[in-house]
């Protein structure tokens, strides 16, 4: 009698401890409630959601910009002039983004060239290299690759200074969107072609300026989906500027020895090396040239030659203007070159019809070379 006693106490120890723990630990383990609650017609659960991730097969760019280095701070230039003078430093700046993540990018092409007047021009190789710009960052084979396909020696490309950055695309998705910046830094020599636009720059993107730089960039993915199919993004397509340059580099001195009565001719033939990166003109005066130790002899322009350039056959200084090299007074105008940095005139000969009484001596005049370009 006292075992089963001490059993149901026991008992009864147990249940009221697996009904506070219970309590305290699941909640609740007695639901009181009315035997007959009525109807209950509906029931709401907000906590779940559903997930969708879209990711898109074309590559996307999400931003571009062509910039300056100004003192060490990069500064937009886009839809604006910039210049050409061999040691002014520009960069593109392309933040491309890829669903598919980086590995699928093959390429980042940068086309642009001088649009000539017309929007409906595209980048030509052929057409010369200051008109003409292709650079191109490659990713086939998991290792970057940076190269300037053209010009050939009309611009400097900077392959060392290229940069690429991971970046976070905040409408991408972050299991698998990978985007980066890149950037391509190079310098236009003298001679890429001056373009003033149409008087007013508009704001971009598109080709709605003529007489500018247009640029086309395009990244193309590994199963050949090209940026330009993106359904949101589109073409990335805008517009630069060109500032003219115009520079003397450097002219020979020429030098005539002969005899009164005869026309002499200099001993060699002078060069003149000019750039211009637009049409141009090139022309040349003479003062009267001065005996160096008798100030009353001279000789007047109007005994002095010239065959070169544009001037096909010997002829005499007019003595109240220059004689044109390339182009002329009307004015007109040299077309500028395709390719190059500088044009090297080499076959300028000077001659002298010396009077027959001349006085003998050293005689010096000055000749000034003005060179102009097309604006």
């Amino acid at each position: 009698m006292g075992n089963r006693k001490l059993f149901s106490t026991l008992l009864v120890i147990m249940i009221i401890f697996a009904i506070i723990t219970n309590i305290f630990l699941y909640g609740p383990f007695i639901i009181f409630s009315r035997a007959d609650p009525g109807d209950i017609p509906d029931s709401w659960n907000n906590d779940t959601t559903l997930n969708v991730t879209v990711l898109q097969l074309q590559p996307r760019i999400n931003f571009y910009d062509i910039q300056l280095n100004q003192s060490g701070t990069w500064v937009s230039r886009l839809n604006q002039q910039i210049d050409v003078n061999n040691s002014a430093e520009y960069r593109f700046v392309v933040n491309v983004s890829s669903d598919q993540g980086w590995a699928d990018i093959d390429f980042v092409n940068i086309t642009a060239w001088f649009d000539n007047g017309s929007e409906a021009t595209t980048y030509n190789q052929t057409a010369g290299g200051n008109i003409n710009l292709f650079l191109q960052y490659e990713n086939t084979t998991g290792v970057a690759n940076w190269t300037m396909h053209w010009p050939d020696d009309e611009a400097s490309f900077i392959a060392a200074n290229c940069q690429e950055s991971d970046e976070i695309d905040i409408d991408g998705s972050p299991g698998d969107t990978e985007c980066k910046n890149l950037t391509f830094p190079f310098v236009p020599g003298y001679q890429v072609r001056y373009a003033a636009g149409d008087s007013s720059w508009d704001d971009g993107p598109g080709f709605n300026d003529t007489w500018s730089w247009n640029f086309n960039i395009t990244v193309v993915d590994s199963s050949g989906y090209f940026s330009y199919d993106n359904p949101i993004v589109g073409e990335s397509v805008d517009e630069f500027g060109v500032y003219s340059y115009t520079e003397i580099v450097s002219v020979g001195w020429p030098t005539i020895t002969g005899n009164p009565g005869t026309t002499a001719i200099a001993d060699s033939n002078i060069v003149v090396v000019t750039r211009s990166n637009g049409n141009y003109s090139l022309s040349v005066d003479l003062d009267q040239l001065d005996h160096v130790t008798n100030p009353t002899a001279n000789m007047a322009n109007t005994t002095v030659s010239l065959q070169g350039g544009n001037i096909t056959v010997v002829t005499a200084f007019p003595g109240t203007g220059p004689l044109f090299i390339w182009g002329n007074a009307d004015p007109s105008y040299e077309l500028a070159l395709d390719d190059d940095q500088s044009r090297s005139t080499s076959d300028l000969e000077y001659r002298i019809a010396i009077p027959l009484a001349q006085i003998p001596g050293d005689y010096r005049g000055t000749l000034y070379y003005h060179l102009i370009t097309e604006t």
